[in-house]
């Protein structure tokens, strides 16, 4: 499965996913899965403005962002707005050996975890979840950044 990277980020495609991830990273599309169960629909014109004309872009749901991996050959920077998206995934079959939390910004009852990271009950539930299944979950809001991983300051 070509997906190079994962990331949940709820501002999905924003200045440092596009000026700090993908050129270090050296990808070639953008998916972006949304949840199966979501009839809410993206602005997927904005989200295409926002993305530099050289990087492909897919908005699927859960199932059908599975199966376009699994047969890519591109390099893939898989982003997700929530946990939810991600343990929708693995549910569908998707296999992957890290997860970037990129940004899950303040709501009500949240821990703050890092600068820009917020968990509630059920984020902490999912995220027990997805380490329990061997996936390294760590931190960072660029490359560059300091990588904090959630396993180590989050007793789950």
């Amino acid at each position: 499965m070509p997906i190079v990277f994962a990331r949940v980020d709820d501002r999905l495609i924003h200045g440092q996913v596009v000026q700090a991830w993908l050129p270090e990273l050296n990808i070639d599309e953008v998916l972006i899965a949304r949840s199966t169960g979501n009839s809410s629909r993206l602005n997927e014109g904005l989200l295409r403005l926002s993305l530099p004309y050289e990087y492909e872009l897919s908005i699927l749901d859960a199932a059908s962002a599975v199966r376009h991996a699994v047969k890519s050959k591109r390099r893939i920077f898989l982003l997700l707005d929530s946990l939810e998206v991600l343990a929708d995934l693995i549910k569908e079959g998707l296999q992957i050996k890290s997860v970037n939390i990129g940004g899950m910004h303040f709501k009500e009852n949240a821990q703050k975890l890092a600068e820009h990271v917020f968990l509630n009950q059920q984020d902490k539930k999912l995220l027990k979840l997805i380490r329990d299944l061997g996936i390294t979950i760590e931190t960072r809001a660029v490359p560059n950044g300091v990588s904090i991983s959630i396993q180590e300051v989050l007793p789950l």
